[in-house]
């Protein structure tokens, strides 16, 4: 974040030392982790070593260097460094690696220590130098340290702008803003290197190879935890909540709550801040990494002085160690296990989703662990590899302190072949269900007579009011008005705001076709009318068009989808109405009805049912059951079948195969029977 402050971030918080506390100890930390007091500055002399006290000023890039070669050569086993790349001048831009077994890939968080992408906020270098040297120091004495180091795959880099930090200026050699270069969805969508500062590059490139689970960058000139998003669609400085707005509070203040200054900051309450609340930003690594690679990451301002006296260092380190030890276990919370392919036993490379929350983790495919990051409670999970079946675990109940385990082990896709589509079949009749799948799992066998049944709900807005259906959000709630409707006499209408602000409604609706009509009139191309599903923009409209413009999608079925209607605006002026209205909304819902034929044991892959019904909408659908709760994705059979009111012998692939054998055998038998003899042949003028 940079220390460039807007004047509208002054004003808005001019009046927050009403929100200061006096200095408060820190809470009980309600996830369950082992409780840790705040440094007393007594204790500085015994964590410092030769990494502050020797240089009496800041170090210069080659001692930087220096450090983490030492800290390598003395400590092999813990410690390897990384080249991740050259700076615009030729400087390497290096990453610590510090682990138990550094040279191994193991099944451990990777958390990402990342300082001064501004050149000119220089307190974090000492920081990790110093973070560097207490692991490293005290590893095998200090049970906590100990703990960490074994449990934790970290990477430290104290310097990712080294060019910045010679010429002692915020830019690189090109004068460019590291944390305006990365993608950003709303700017610069792309996700690639080109085009970019070479440093970014660099960064990218590096994190493409890892599998982080937790990161943090710091910077200097203000005072305070900044966590996702940074941004929003309209640019607007207003609050912007990720899926994971509540881990991202609690491990902010896991690093606040430690350090007494920023606990008790008189501007932000509990040191921390929502980054687009504060101000928004496009292209900031943060959240980048966040919604690219499911990295939760924060930034992390540790003072209001970009470059302050070093002989405050010992003070800052005093403040920030507890804070970098609890922050750093914090990535020890959640869910975490290894994905495995279910016949060789290898690890995969899978994706890791937690239903509602939109950026998944991903698997590392060295060893195939995975670490999602989750507050205590019940979550649905689904696990994606290439080749395997997706499985969905639907209640994974997560407790406070050390994540629980899921281990997977995916096998090949379920497929059904019979009955597939077209058959006909005799009510009465036992016919044999066939499917191919997980030779190591039980299946579970469904039918359904009702293949295609739907049901339609439609709102106009017509009573005059939003039904309860729709929970409001933002800073105004939506209504039903008069005057703007597609058809009919209502249709619903933004919320009246100011500028930084939003209005939105919100409301749930299970698969099939999704459908509305919507207008805009605003100001074009900064306040808009955004339309998401799941946390997914699907529509973002703006100008004074004045015309209706219908949105329609077909959501797979089987699940719940949250649909959010939102109008923003930016920081200033206004156009047109200033306002958004959504009218006729139709939701086609699918409403077929599946029963259960059976559960079978592991490894079937037959199972027998006799429909008892006639009917022409029939279709079987069939899931690997991987354990309670835990079940691969539906196969349905491609098409419908008939079930006939005059029973039909049944058929099935074993069933075709036996016939033709019997047909065979029996062709030969009678052959046999019927065969002349020679001279029977010989009297009717055949030559034997």
């Amino acid at each position: 974040m940079s220390v460039l402050v807007p004047l509208r971030w002054v004003v808005r918080h001019a009046l927050a030392s009403s929100r200061c506390r006096p200095c408060l100890p820190p809470p009980s930390n309600p996830i369950g982790l082992p409780k840790h007091r705040v440094s007393p500055f007594f204790h500085v002399a015994v964590v410092l070593t030769a990494t502050v006290t020797a240089w009496g000023q800041y170090p210069t890039y080659p001692q930087i260097e220096t450090t983490l070669l030492t800290a390598e050569q003395n400590h092999p086993s813990l410690a390897k460094r990384y080249n991740a790349g050259t700076s615009i001048q030729n400087r390497t831009m290096w990453f610590l690696r510090i682990s138990d077994n550094v040279l191994v890939e193991e099944d451990e968080p990777e958390v990402a220590l990342i300082s001064t992408m501004h050149g000119d906020e220089v307190t974090g270098v000492v920081m990790c130098l110093n973070l560097i040297d207490y692991l490293l120091s005290n590893y095998g004495s200090d049970p906590r340290v100990t703990n960490i180091v074994d449990s934790v795959d970290l990477w430290v880099q104290p310097c990712m702008n080294p060019d910045g930090y010679v010429l002692q200026r915020r830019g690189n050699a090109n004068n460019a803003d590291l944390n305006r270069d990365f993608p950003d969805p709303f700017n610069s969508p792309n996700n690639t290197t080109a085009g970019r500062q070479r440093e970014t590059g660099n960064i990218m490139t590096w994190w493409w190879g890892r599998s982080i689970a937790l990161a943090a960058n710091f910077h200097g000139g203000a005072l305070v935890v900044n966590y996702p998003f940074d941004n929003n669609p309209s640019g607007s400085s207003v609050y912007t909540a990720s899926p994971d707005d509540d881990f991202f509070i609690w491990s902010s203040e896991e690093y606040s709550r430690h350090n007494l200054p920023l606990w008790n900051s008189g501007s932000f309450f509990h040191g921390i801040t929502n980054g687009a609340d504060w101000y928004a930003i496009s292209g900031g690594m943060q959240d980048w990494s966040y919604r690219w690679h499911g990295a939760d990451h924060v930034t992390i301002e540790l003072g209001t002085t970009k470059t302050p006296p070093y002989s405050q260092m010992p003070t800052f380190w005093n403040d920030n160690r507890e804070s970098m030890l609890a922050y750093i276990e914090a990535s020890l919370v959640g869910v975490r296990g290894i994905v495995t392919d279910a016949g060789s036993g290898q690890p995969l490379a899978a994706t890791v989703a937690v239903a509602g929350r939109s950026y998944p983790a991903y698997t590392d495919s060295d060893v195939g662990d995975y670490h999602r990051l989750v507050l205590p409670g019940s979550y649905e999970m689904n696990f994606q590899a290439p080749g395997h079946d997706t499985v969905t675990a639907e209640s994974v109940t997560v407790a406070a302190g050390s994540a629980m385990r899921q281990d997977l082990a995916l096998g090949e896709p379920t497929m059904v072949v019979l009955p597939n589509g077209g058959e006909s079949v005799g009510a009465g009749a036992s016919l044999t269900i066939e499917w191919t799948g997980n030779p190591n799992v039980a299946f579970q066998v469904q039918y359904t007579s009702s293949y295609g049944a739907t049901s339609t709900t439609t709102d106009g807005f017509e009573s005059g009011v939003i039904g309860p259906e729709y929970t409001m959000g933002g800073n105004a709630p939506w209504g039903a008005t008069t005057g703007a409707m597609h058809t009919g006499s209502y249709a619903a209408k933004a919320g009246s705001i100011g500028n930084s602000q939003s209005s939105s409604m919100t409301r749930t609706v299970e698969g099939g076709q999704v459908s509305f009509w919507y207008r805009v009139s605003s100001e074009a191309n900064y306040d808009f009318l955004n339309f998401y599903i799941d946390g997914v923009r699907e529509v973002q409209a703006s100008g004074t068009s004045g015309t209706w413009t219908q949105y329609s999608k077909t959501l797979p079925s089987g699940h719940t989808y949250s649909l959010k209607w939102e109008y923003a605006k930016d920081t200033s002026l206004t156009g047109g109405s200033d306002t958004a209205w959504v009218d006729d909304v139709e939701l086609i819902s699918d409403i077929t009805t599946w029963t259960a034929v059976t559960q079978t044991a592991p490894g079937a892959s037959t199972a027998w049912w006799t429909p008892t019904t006639p009917g022409g909408q029939y279709k079987v659908r069939i899931r690997a059951a991987y354990g309670p709760s835990i079940f691969g994705a539906w196969d349905e059979s491609d098409g419908t079948f008939i079930v006939l009111n005059v029973p039909v012998p049944a058929v099935s692939t074993w069933g075709v195969i036996l016939l033709a054998i019997l047909l065979l055998a029996a062709g030969i038998i009678l052959q046999r029977r019927v065969r002349p003899s020679a001279s029977t042949l010989e009297s009717e003028g055949y030559h034997v």
